[in-house]
């Protein structure tokens, strides 16, 4: 896998969940106000509402998640706040696999148990807890947007809108309150179709090895078990102290280049009875 940067933004809560009620009230106060005074968290909920909503927090998801460095396998339960997310992939050492949930990180490597973290109080356990559960989330995070930006640490800021391909699209930046994970200082912008909220565009900032900005073009939106899932065309850029600011139609087109394309594939989600 590529330097991403944050990408569990609340993996290291042991209890993530969201409140359906608080949600279906800012969607219908969302449906009710114009959209010029719609503000960043309305829009927000409003988009979760229409990429899938309460099936983000009632279903059983597999998928291969596919890019140039290789695939990775899925495997994502969601039981209101009771979660298991499961990330299979090879690496140098043969075929891992590391299983999260509210209480536990496991591992395996070529079938075997590696060990058990149980969320233990002694620093060096809890720090393997939280490689372990990053190492999940890198992959299930991007996978499952824009799910988890009603978590409780996100915060949102309306940027306005902006203009892509002759589009006008809303731009909400987001950022995490401090302490609530591992490089919660980093920074995302998202670009939202005003209606019907739809996730089009996003951008993040990194820090690991060389860092950089990485830009992704949503696509191939596909419903699947009433879930919405898209492809992502990765767009990036080296160097230190870069902002995610910088992003916009001219510096993507000027600075970046293709990167890889990130492909979701074998997708099965099936809804809870």
């Amino acid at each position: 896998m590529e330097p991403v940067g944050r990408l569990c933004p609340t993996c290291n809560i042991s209890r993530m969940t969201r409140h359906s009620t608080a949600l279906a009230v800012a969607v219908a106060v969302a449906l009710a106000t114009p959209l010029a005074a719609e503000t960043a968290r309305e829009l927000v909920a409003r988009s979760i509402a229409h990429h899938g909503g309460e099936l983000y927090e009632s279903s059983r998801i597999t998928l291969d998640l596919c890019s140039k460095s290789g695939c990775s396998a899925l495997e994502v339960r969601q039981d209101g706040g009771l979660y298991e997310y499961c990330a299979t992939a090879k690496v140098k050492a043969g075929l891992r696999k590391v299983c999260i949930d509210n209480d536990t990180a496991r591992e395996w490597l070529d079938g075997v148990g590696v060990a058990r973290a149980s969320l233990p109080s002694s620093e060096p356990a809890i720090a393997r807890d939280a490689a372990l559960r990053d190492w999940v989330m890198q992959r299930v995070y991007f996978s499952f947007l824009p799910y988890r930006l009603e978590d409780p640490s996100v915060r949102l800021e309306d940027l306005g809108v902006e203009a892509w391909d002759g589009r006008e699209l809303r731009k909400i930046k987001v950022s995490f309150e401090t302490g609530s994970s591992t490089d919660a200082d980093d920074e995302f912008i998202y670009w939202f179709d005003p209606e019907p909220a739809r996730l089009e565009l996003f951008a993040y900032s990194y820090e690991v090895n060389e860092g950089g900005l990485r830009f992704r073009r949503l696509g191939n939106h596909r419903r699947l078990g009433g879930i919405l899932f898209f492809d992502q065309e990765n767009f990036g850029v080296e160097g230190r102290d870069l902002s995610v600011d910088l992003v916009s139609p001219a510096y993507v087109e000027e600075s970046m280049r293709h990167v890889s394309t990130v492909e979701l594939r074998n997708i099965v989600a099936v809804p809870l009875e």
